[in-house]
């Protein structure tokens, strides 16, 4: 698994794992598992624009 798939399952897991009374993340359907990878992914992308524009402001 490559780096950046890697980071999105890490953290679309770690999003899920803060609900109340989640199931486990290994037993949970696909369909759900994809929205919290999607969630995963806006969040990254999001810290990656944040730190370029650090990057460029410096």
């Amino acid at each position: 698994m490559d780096n950046l798939r890697q980071q999105v399952e890490h953290v679309a897991r770690a999003f899920y794992e803060e609900q109340e009374e989640a199931p486990d993340w290994d037993n949970e359907a696909d369909f759900i598992k994809d929205e919290f990878r999607e969630y995963a992914r806006d969040a990254i992308a999001l810290l990656e624009q944040h730190k370029a524009q650090i990057l460029d402001a410096a």
